[in-house]
């Protein structure tokens, strides 16, 4: 999987005076890790969304800083603003080609369940990622799980069951569900859950807005 492009600069504002930062479209970050020195940064609030959109934490990054040679990176601690989902702070670990990394990989259904499609089965998904451990070069962008030998009702597929190259070593607990097709619903079960939910309904809401702490950096 190729590494996507992200350029830095230096930073050197630190502590409070980063919301100075973040005012001018920059995120503050710090890239660490294995022999290389930690370094604060400052990234580009739009490139590093678009860059991260797509890389989460299981892409490789390649993280040029200044004019120096880009070293290869993931995406590690990323924090964002809980109303308006801006990047906050970023950490970038630089890896090394030949040691082995863990990374969160996504999980992707594919395909259409017969219990589903022929006997009304509801198909519940129990992870959405699992925990791999690679090569940096062998990291995968995601991990397709095949509901189409989901045949009948209480069929499911663990962590165990699923595919993936060996190269990759699942870290996850082998005994989690994945996914499962459940007994179709009862009316009544429905029902009690409507009268649940409009009883709920009927109570006041109190919205509350807890002021926003500032992310400070050393």
């Amino acid at each position: 999987m190729d590494a996507l492009e992200l350029k830095a600069e230096v930073r050197e504002t630190t502590g409070r005076h980063v919301k100075y930062l973040r005012r001018d479209g920059l995120v503050p970050a710090v890239v660490y890790g294995r022999g290389a020195k930690s370094t604060l940064l400052q990234i580009d609030a739009k490139l590093l969304r678009k860059v991260l959109n797509e890389a989460g934490t299981h892409q490789l990054i390649a993280l040029q800083v200044g004019k120096q040679k880009p070293m290869m990176t993931l995406a590690r601690d990323i924090q964002r603003d809980y109303i308006k989902h801006n990047y906050l702070h970023v950490d970038f670990y630089a890896v090394k080609m030949d040691e082995k990394v863990t990374a969160q990989v996504p999980l992707v259904i594919e395909g259409t369940s017969p219990a589903v499609r022929d006997h009304g089965g509801v198909l519940t998904q129990g992870l959405d990622e699992i925990e791999i451990e690679c090569l940096p070069g062998d990291l995968i962008s995601a991990i397709a799980v095949n509901v189409e030998e989901l045949i009948e009702i209480n069929d499911s597929i663990t962590v165990a069951e699923l595919k993936v190259p060996s190269s990759i070593t699942i870290l996850s607990d082998p005994d989690s569900m994945v996914v499962k097709v459940e007994p179709p619903r009862m009316v009544e079960e429905v029902e009690a859950e409507l009268e649940e939910v409009a009883a709920v309904g009927a109570e006041p809401e109190v919205i509350s807005k807890p002021k926003a702490e500032e992310a400070e950096e050393e």
